[in-house]
């Protein structure tokens, strides 16, 4: 039997609706629980002003109307198609309000956004991404014209697409040398992705491929980056300052590539990352690569793209998408840093678990369309 609910106000008299009212969107929702059950189904919510007792001012409320399954749903005729979107997705639009409460964001669904595209505002909420970035993605895929609910994913994943930068991969050309500096904040996996890259262009590009290390403060990091250069069969030098820094530069000889290591920072480093902005400015490296690690909450990118800045990084690095719970954060520093990613890593394998970063990939990847592995 197909269930579907009767319209108007005459709906929530005729199925026993019952306000439930908070000073959150999750107080509102845990008293529906408790009245209601975890099946309860979700009518309405908004956010109320009220006046209080002799003009002190105003408060605000969330009112939610809620009924339980037997009583919202009633028989539909024979031939009718379920309904979709919104009132067709119950799952989905206990998640969305679940994840609009975390945010504090006191509304559920805008009506100028059309219904069918409820379930793909849902899943990119349960993705932790952003809610504006959310609301953008789908009113643009909105904008481009009538889609059906079985289209929607695909309508809103081509506007990611089109909003997603990339780079192109390093290309190394025989003879003429190219540095490319890696920064970033601490346990990123910096060292582990320069192993990664310098397997993947030596072995399947032929590359000469030489390794600077400028990390002075991590003694395990110089040996760590020695047994790559000994499996790469390619020279290792290290500087700790600008000037030694680039006489090591020098040291590695002719070869068509240098990968520079540099040592993390945590964000009470300020000072210390303008000190790396003077040693990279004297290395003059070709392309400065800020990696992220995609584990990291959204306030957390945005906060290493910002203290980072004096580095001036020209391409996103993107680590650990095999131990991010969800990857809908990344767009908080991907809409903002105005930065092109260059690679993704997925995991410890060298020099397998890296790959040059591709729009649709990481749309698909952020939508949970794609599995990491």
């Amino acid at each position: 039997m197909i269930l579907e609910r009767p319209a108007g106000r005459a709906r929530e008299e005729a199925v026993g609706a019952k306000t439930y009212r908070g000073k959150t969107m999750r107080e509102a929702l845990a008293r529906v629980r408790r009245d209601l059950g975890g099946d309860a189904v979700i009518l309405a919510a908004r956010e109320v002003r009220r006046r209080r007792l002799f003009g002190l001012g105003a408060s605000e409320t969330v009112e939610v109307d809620a009924s339980s399954p037997s009583e919202g749903w009633v028989a539909a005729p024979s031939g009718t198609k379920p309904p979709r979107g919104l009132d067709g997705d119950l799952g989905r639009v206990h998640a969305m309000v679940d994840a609009l409460s975390r945010r504090g964001v006191m509304e559920q669904w805008s009506p100028e956004l059309p219904p069918e595209l409820a379930a793909v505002y849902a899943r990119l909420l349960e993705a932790d991404a952003p809610e504006a970035f959310a609301r953008a993605l789908v009113r643009e895929a909105a904008n481009a014209g009538p889609v059906s609910p079985v289209e929607a994913r695909g309508a809103v994943r081509r506007v990611l697409e089109d909003a997603l930068a990339v780079a192109p991969p390093i290309r190394p050309v025989a003879g003429v040398r190219r540095v490319v500096a890696l920064v970033g904040p601490t346990g990123v996996g910096k060292t582990t992705t320069i192993a990664k890259l310098a397997a993947t262009l030596k072995l399947r590009r032929g590359a000469r491929v030489g390794l600077l290390t400028v990390d002075a403060y991590r003694i395990a990091a110089v040996e760590q980056l020695k047994t790559y250069a000994d499996i790469i069969d390619g020279p290792l030098a290290a500087g700790d300052d600008p000037e030694s820094a680039r006489r090591a530069l020098d040291d590695l000889g002719p070869v068509d590539l240098v990968l520079v290591d540099t040592a993390g920072r945590s964000p009470r480093d300020g000072d210390r990352i303008g000190e790396l902005g003077e040693l990279l400015a004297r290395l003059r490296p070709d392309e400065v690569h800020l990696v992220l690690s995609a584990a990291t909450s959204g306030r957390g990118l945005l906060a290493a793209a910002e203290l980072f800045a004096p580095a001036r990084p020209d391409r996103l690095l993107l680590t650990k998408l095999d131990e991010a719970e969800t990857l809908g954060p990344l767009l908080t520093v991907l809409g903002r840093a105005d930065r092109p990613v260059s690679y993704l890593t997925t995991g410890q394998a060298v020099p397998d678990d890296v790959e040059p970063a591709s729009r649709g990939r990481l749309a698909r990847l952020i939508l949970g369309e794609e599995s990491v592995g």
